[in-house]
């Protein structure tokens, strides 16, 4: 990536901020004051014997809260003294075993008071997996992670940084990353992710990592960025796992929340401007469904969004025809593409449509476009080829199926372009979906 310009904010060390554990990690946090000096004790509530969980689980032990999700595939979660916990999974698409605190969503992050989780986790993944500080935030959405560990892949797969942080003795890089109309706390939604990633893994010994994430400092780095938190609804230790397999023991979860907030004055925070602008430029806010549709690109991205996490901009170097097509990078599954929500009040299920787009990918080799559907049946997410083709490198296609039936019973409908055996950037243009003609 071409380096943009760098704004640096260097902090000089101050006194240590005084952390406290707030009484009752799974108490109402409008109960507790910020600079409370109460501490309590894990063992007060320890269970007799841990808890074992399979499934979707919601609840409250030993002073913390745990979560077990997972969207499907074998998991095993055990709960046991303090914030400590065990996990296992395999055959997953996506799992999350998580403890930590939930809250009422009334305060921000300074209103609690300093923030910091002390771990110690033996950490045995295979394949793509997370070992992170993860929660949510409501007004604004916003899902989060502090990765300090991963499997085979480090998240989250954006093109860029947006900027970087060093705390707690590490380099951070800090992304910024949109999830289209997908499942979040509150069903639904289209929301914002933002990412603290450290550049290596921590040292370990074995596969066991120890250490200290000081997550209010994290949050403080994400505003010089301009990447701005709402009232807190979750910080929890997270293990996560994507279609991989993989067990972790955690076997110290401290986590630390009070004191009198202040800023952090002992970080290095850098802030990549010319990045930032790229995601404004691209940025096309909350994405509407369509309708019959004929996009040119000639006045923005006309509806079309990021599918995946790479980059969807105007592009006015390569057009099929006219001045301007969208340009799709930074790709890093195959998955990953370009998509525009569609009317489900326009497009029946049952019945037929005509869709087409023109495509052109530059690899310097020959691969593989093709048009898909995702849709919702019966809860579950689905998806069906509607076209498919080679593409040599440098060439504009089209993808085109003028008589592609939706799925009977198929809602939440979202159209993309992606490429199957490739990672490669791509273009899109003269893209439409349209009546069958008669």
């Amino acid at each position: 990536m071409k380096k943009g310009t760098i704004r640096k904010l260097t902090l000089m060390t101050a006194a240590a901020c005084v952390l406290t554990v707030i009484s009752g990690c799974g108490s109402d946090p409008a109960t507790e004051s910020s600079s409370a000096a109460t501490e309590t004790t894990s063992q007060e509530t320890q269970p007799a014997e841990p808890l074992v969980f399979t499934e979707n689980v919601t609840d409250t032990a030993d002073g913390y809260d745990y979560e077990l999700w997972k969207d499907s595939g074998d998991t095993e979660m055990h709960i046991e003294a303090g914030g400590t916990f065990s996990c296992e999974w395999s055959n997953i698409n996506n799992a999350l075993f998580r403890r930590g605190q939930k809250f009422d969503c009334t305060k921000t992050y300074p209103e609690l008071g300093n923030i910091t989780v002390e771990y110690g986790v033996d950490y045995q993944p295979v394949g793509n997996s997370y070992m992170c500080v993860y929660g949510w935030t409501r007004q604004p959405l916003i899902e989060y992670y502090i990765v300090e560990s991963w499997g085979s892949w480090r998240p989250p797969g954006a093109p860029f940084p947006v900027g970087s942080v060093t705390v707690d003795g590490a380099e951070y890089d800090i992304y910024k990353t949109t999830r289209v109309e997908q499942p979040s706390i509150d069903d639904i939604q289209t929301f914002d992710q933002y990412w603290s990633v450290r550049r290596t893994k921590p040292q370990t010994e074995g596969t066991k990592i120890e250490g200290t994430i000081s997550v209010s400092k994290h949050f403080d780095a994400w505003k010089k960025c301009g990447l701005e938190l709402g009232k807190m609804y979750e910080v929890a230790l997270t293990i996560e796992g994507y279609q991989s397999q993989g067990k972790a023991t955690v076997y110290q979860n401290e986590l630390n929340i009070g004191g009198t907030y202040s800023e952090a004055t002992d970080i290095t925070v850098t802030v990549d401007e010319e990045a930032l602008q790229k995601l404004a430029e691209a940025d096309t806010g909350t994405p509407e469904e369509a309708g019959f549709f004929e996009t040119n690109f000639e006045t923005g991205t006309e509806g079309w969004v990021t599918r995946g996490g790479p980059l969807i901009s105007v592009d006015k170097e390569h057009a099929a025809e006219g001045t301007q097509s969208i340009s799709v990078c930074g790709r890093t599954d195959n998955w990953n593409g370009a998509a525009i929500l569609l009317s489900s009040d326009t497009y029946k299920a049952g019945e037929a449509y005509h869709f087409r787009a023109k495509v052109m990918q530059n690899s310097g080799e020959d691969c593989t476009m093709k048009m898909t559907l995702q849709y919702n049946l019966d809860g579950e997410e689905k998806y069906d080829e509607i076209a498919l083709s080679p593409a040599k490198s440098g060439e504009w296609i089209t993808l085109e199926n003028s008589a592609y039936v939706i799925p009977d019973g198929a809602e939440k409908l979202q159209l993309y372009v992606e490429s199957p055996d490739s990672l490669t950037d791509f273009y899109v243009d003269e893209a439409s979906g349209a009546a069958c003609a008669e």
